[in-house]
């Protein structure tokens, strides 16, 4: 069940997304076996960084509007 939706705010979305691309990244180096995050850091900076966060955030705010009518 998901958490109550009212629950998530602008920045806790917002929070959750960075997350989302964060462990994302870590789960492909891990399938490659790279050690350090220190390429993803340079790569993942600025526009690239700010649009995959947006899908993110989008994704996010769409599953709870569709949990919120689901269970209404």
């Amino acid at each position: 069940m998901i958490k109550p939706w009212h629950q998530y705010t602008e920045e806790g979305i917002a929070e959750l997304a960075t997350e989302a691309l964060n462990v994302a990244v870590a789960h492909i180096q891990d399938k490659l076996g790279v050690e350090t995050g220190d390429f993803a850091g340079l790569y993942f900076t600025g526009i690239r960084q700010e649009a995959m966060e947006a899908v993110f955030k989008q994704y996010i705010e769409q599953e709870i509007h569709w949990n919120q009518e689901t269970t209404s």
